[in-house]
């Protein structure tokens, strides 16, 4: 089907002055919330009255090629909902984070030492917080369950009846804001149904008054009734999306398991002769469409999150039951993916080794042809994983991935962003860094050079828990100052147990309160370990003073040694000594998180993995005795090192192996580039049924080859759909700065 028509009026819309809109609208909205501000009002008064404002004041956007309805111009089109816009072109306040501004000084004003020693450490790199010391931008994970089910009135009606029980006045503002919020998102509809009745009194073509008629019956009751077909459903996660956004203030970055919630709409449609599967599908491509043209796929990504839409959904898997899970819906959203070379949002793929043929096959069609925009989940990994971290089977069977690599669940709101970074205290006791190591206030030994290898390891873990415990009771200790500053109603409304609990999710309203600490360094620090072991204790090359020397000078004059350091065995490459003490460092990380108390109370639970701060950060971290020099790449995640030039996939694999699995309830990132031209259906379906029994959770899959990326960066006219996994997403090759295409092209291509 051709939807060029659609594309030419959302990119009118969403590619040009979409921040001189959202300023002009904040300004306006911000004028009528100040004017309306009473002191003394609590942080869920201020939401209510955003909640109240907002609903009025938006301005709804109606495309008439399109059936859907859920554009408010309050956001910039980049934004996924944070109240703060920070794009290339464009730094403000939108509208939506005007409550979240009010009290925002008190992040600081409670305890500005505090502020001062956790901002310090975060100046260090230490570790990210998306946030003064939780995650209040993003990573927001709503839960549209209760919505398709019920509509937002059978939330209304649950948060109404919790009124009865309500045992203060705490609870009573929640459950009224929750009320309260539900109410404006209502209007919003209604809102939209007024639009296109307006816009139908001159419209003259067919098929936009076909689109409009359709929002105008719509609208005007649903959300607020549940939807009854595949497309008010479809639309249903549409507009909530942009509609907690627009109201809360925070970014929503999943549609859910969308092959398994919206199946029975799709099911029943069907069989009372609604719509055909030609229909469904055209509805399906559209609604992937619509979020696809949110920005130009031909920017050039240069910067920290430049094609980022934090922007998801999650498809197959296995049911309730542990089968595995696929239906027609599954294929229809990877086909139109396909074909209309969608890359948001983005696609999350669960399989397993017992996945079906037929299902793996078309998750691997696009990837194969140089087209690769999907996450590959590893559910033989994940679920032994979270159920280890104390989730029943049946929540660790439902989970879905969020944000880039977020495995997330409908009992808990955690960040998705939080980065811990292995190699700064490894860096500061191997280059004896004493005044950042005063500056982060973290009591970090260093290498003497006079260490037995035993001892030099220990330092290492005791350094990894020195960090992460000062860093856990800091950001413990600004915890509870949240509540004070901002309420989340609409977000916690749907959140499993709030309205039952009566609470905010970051008032005990939530079920678990665990840390995901998502670590990253290790491939670095075995390979280091593994070339200290081998030149300085085993063979006896070279003493420990020698080797610290050479790289504390960053390698210049000890070439010789630099090249045998990166000779020697490292993570990826299947070696029995490389492979053991890989799973001895993720098995004392493991322990040392079990030692630790999480920063709500909760348990510590690791993963491995980064964003883009495998060069960001990577470039202002020291040289390591891996042979990497000052500046150069991380590893990403558990991806071996660019330096270990593997040629076979299976080493990897076996390396994977050697890792527990269930340790790393908080995921785990490996990228994988197989040989374009020798990759099959048949070969990938091998490959992922193989890599299905490792501790590989996120797979970052790309089937190309360094020629075909080199003739790409000298002749990009001729390779306009060759699209690459970067990091946590997906773009065009082509639109990679010079800088990410070389970081693509120094990566590991295997065999």
């Amino acid at each position: 089907m051709n939807y060029t028509e659609m594309r030419e009026q959302l990119k009118s819309f969403y590619w040009e002055g979409d921040d001189i809109r959202a300023k002009a609208l904040a300004d306006k909205i911000f004028a009528i919330l100040d004017s309306k501000k009473r002191d003394g009002m609590t942080p869920v008064e201020l939401k209510v009255l955003q909640y109240g404002v907002m609903a009025e004041e938006f301005v709804p956007v109606i495309f008439p090629t399109c059936p859907y309805y859920f554009e408010t111009s309050v956001l910039t089109s980049c934004n996924d909902g944070c109240g703060y816009a920070c794009k290339k072109g464009h730094s403000f306040h939108q509208a939506n984070g005007w409550a979240g501004m009010q009290y925002s000084h008190l992040y600081r004003d409670h305890n500005p030492e505090l502020t001062n020693k956790v901002n310090a450490q975060k100046e260090e790199l230490l570790y990210l917080v998306c946030g003064p010391f939780w995650d209040i931008h993003q990573h927001f994970n709503f839960n549209n369950r209760p919505i398709l089910s019920g509509g937002l009135k059978s939330v209304y009606e649950k948060a109404k009846a919790q009124l009865e029980y309500a045992e203060n006045d705490s609870q009573r503002e929640f459950l009224n804001g929750i009320m309260s919020g539900m109410l404006a998102i209502k209007r919003a509809a209604e809102r939209f149904s007024e639009k296109a009745d307006e816009m139908l009194k001159d419209e003259r073509n067919p098929e936009y008054i076909k689109n409009l008629t359709l929002i105008r019956n719509t609208a005007k009751r649903v959300p607020w009734e549940a939807p009854k077909t595949l497309y008010e459903a479809l639309n249903t996660l549409a507009f909530m999306r942009k509609m907690v956004g627009t109201f809360e203030g925070v970014g929503p970055n999943t549609f859910g398991r969308v092959d398994m919630d919206l199946y029975p709409f799709y099911k029943s449609d069907v069989e009372k002769g609604i719509i055909t599967k030609e229909e469904a599908y055209d509805l399906v491509a559209k609604f992937l469409v619509t979020f696809d043209m949110h920005y130009d796929h031909d920017m050039e990504m240069s910067g920290y999150a430049d094609h980022e839409l934090e922007n998801t959904y999650t498809l197959g898997g296995c049911d309730a039951e542990g089968k595995p899970y696929c239906n027609e819906l599954t294929k229809m959203f990877l086909d139109a993916t396909r074909e209309e070379k969608i890359i948001f949002p983005k696609i999350k793929a669960r399989f397993s080794k017992d996945s079906p043929k037929e299902y793996l096959d078309d998750i691997n069609k696009a990837v194969i042809s140089g087209t690769s925009t999907i996450l590959y989940s590893n559910d033989d990994a994940v679920i032994p994983s979270l159920v280890r971290a104390g989730r029943p089977i049946d929540e660790a069977r439902e989970y879905f991935i969020t944000g880039c690599w977020g495995v997330a669940t409908h009992q808990e709101k955690f960040d998705h962003g939080a980065y811990f970074n292995l190699l700064k205290p490894f860096e500061f006791a191997l280059h004896k860094l004493y005044d950042k190591i005063e500056k982060v206030g973290i009591p970090f030994k260093v290498f003497e050079g006079d260490e037995s290898f035993e001892e030099l390891y220990g330092k290492i873990l005791y350094n990894i828990e020195a960090m992460l415990r000062s860093r856990n009771a800091l950001l413990s200790e600004g915890m509870p100052i949240r509540n004070k500053i901002v309420s989340h109603p609409i977000f916690s409304s749907t959140l499993e147990s709030c309205i039952e609990k009566r609470a905010n999710f970051t008032d005990g309203g939530a079920k678990y309160y665990d840390d995901f600490l998502l670590m990253f360094g290790l491939p670095n620090i075995v390979d280091s370990l593994m070339a200290i072991k081998t030149l300085c204790f085993d063979k006896k090359l070279y003493t420990l003073p020698e080797m610290l020397t050479a790289v504390r000078s960053n390698w210049e004059g000890y070439e010789d040694m630099r090249t045998l350091a990166v000779k020697c065995h490292g993570w990826g490459d299947g070696n029995e000594d490389s492979c053991a003490l890989a799973s001895r460092f993720n098995n004392d990380l493991y322990e040392i998180c079990g030692r630790v108390e999480g920063t709500c109370g909760g348990r510590v639970n690791m993963g491995h993995l980064t964003y883009t701060e495998i060069r960001w950060w990577g470039e202002k971290t020291l040289a390591t005795p891996d042979g990497r020099y000052s500046g150069e790449y991380f590893a990403q995640g558990l991806t071996p090192s660019r330096l270990k030039k593997i040629s076979s996939v299976t080493d990897v694999i076996t390396s994977l192996r050697a890792i527990d699995r269930s340790t790393l309830a908080a995921n785990s990132v490996v990228n994988i580039i197989l040989p374009a031209g020798k990759t099959t259906l048949d070969t990938c379906e091998s490959f992922l049924r193989s890599a299905a029994d490792s501790a590989l959770e996120s797979l970052q899959l790309n089937v190309t080859s360094k020629e075909q990326l080199l003739d790409a960066q000298k002749h990009p006219e001729l390779h306009p759909d060759l699209i690459v996994r970067v990091t946590g997403f997906s773009a065009k090759f082509t639109s990679l700065s010079e800088g990410w295409q070389n970081e693509v092209l120094t990566r590991n291509f295997y065999e």
